[in-house]
């Protein structure tokens, strides 16, 4: 009896241990939909869309080819990143937005989306949170990327806590602006000649702990930053940038459903399966061990 207790102890802690690591590499899911505005609440900081189009990639080849896909509408409500969301955005905009998690989380961006007359195309005016989760390009040919450098002393798992962040704006292949923003801090370029500009308010933000000293390689949950990005459009307004599909073109690609694409799959389903295959064995295990006995 004390020999089959101490199997079952020991089994149980095994269990426990597969449970932690699960659950420590589990990556939040990411949704991006495309749709409009259908309630705002300043109180419970809460933005819903009537979501109808998902973002999505199939591969041919090896070759990925992404695209937003018709879906039966469904209404999205999460979190806003920032407060501002509620001075920009307006019941019946278009935005395109990517939420942690599912209906009910935190919304990770949402972006303001324009369509230039008679182009057919996408483009963003404004983004408030994760500029990487939003698929679309800038209005006025600007692009954006950054780069965050870890507090090392303030990690949970995989993530870190971020000191500041490194902006770049570009346009085409040429450097625009490059620089570092600590929390609350902006940039703003105006260097053109044609009446754009673009501001960047860097709120603050997360960084990946695999740069830190001692840091084991490990998954875990995706860093996320918050950042709130205007594009000032040029005399004349949006146009649709040189290689644009045609209007007929972009249309057909998104209505056209990704017949080889599925929802991404996340590591939260493994922290369910995981224990429960565990549990199975040790079940499987000590019904052998009996019947040796």
């Amino acid at each position: 009896m004390v020999n089959n207790a101490q199997y079952l102890v020991t089994l149980f802690l095994v269990v426990f241990t597969l449970c932690f690591v699960a659950h420590a590499s589990a990556l939040v899911q990411e949704t991006t939909y495309l749709g409009r505005v259908t309630a705002m609440d300043p109180l419970s900081l809460t933005l819903t869309i009537r979501a109808e189009s998902q973002y999505g990639c199939s591969y041919s080849g090896g070759t990925p080819s992404c695209a937003f896909s018709s879906i039966d509408p469904v209404q999205v409500v999460g979190t806003v990143p920032d407060e501002g969301v509620f001075n920009t955005f307006h019941n019946g905009d278009l935005v395109a937005a990517t939420i942690l998690g599912d209906t009910g989380g935190k919304w990770a961006a949402i972006a303001l989306v324009i369509v230039p007359p008679g182009s057919g195309t996408y483009l963003v005016s404004d983004i408030y949170g994760d500029p990487r989760t939003i698929p679309l390009d800038l209005g006025a040919d600007y692009q954006f990327d950054y780069s965050t450098l870890p507090d090392c002393s303030a990690c949970s798992g995989s993530v870190c806590k971020a000191l500041s962040a490194r902006v770049v704006v570009k346009s085409g292949e040429s450097v625009l602006l490059e620089q570092s923003l600590n929390n609350g801090q902006s940039a703003r370029y105006s260097g053109r000649n044609d009446g754009s500009w673009i501001s960047i308010l860097y709120i603050s933000g997360e960084a990946s702990a695999d740069t830190c000293a001692g840091a084991s390689p490990a998954t875990g949950i995706q860093p996320v930053s918050s950042f709130v990005i205007h594009i000032n459009p040029p005399v004349g307004g949006f146009t649709a940038p040189t290689g644009t599909p045609s209007p007929g073109e972009t249309k057909r690609s998104m209505e056209k459903p990704l017949q080889t694409t599925e929802p991404e799959r996340t590591r939260a389903g493994a922290f369910l399966l995981t224990p429960l295959g565990a549990m199975g064995g040790i079940a499987l295990l000590y019904r052998i061990r009996g019947k040796r006995r």
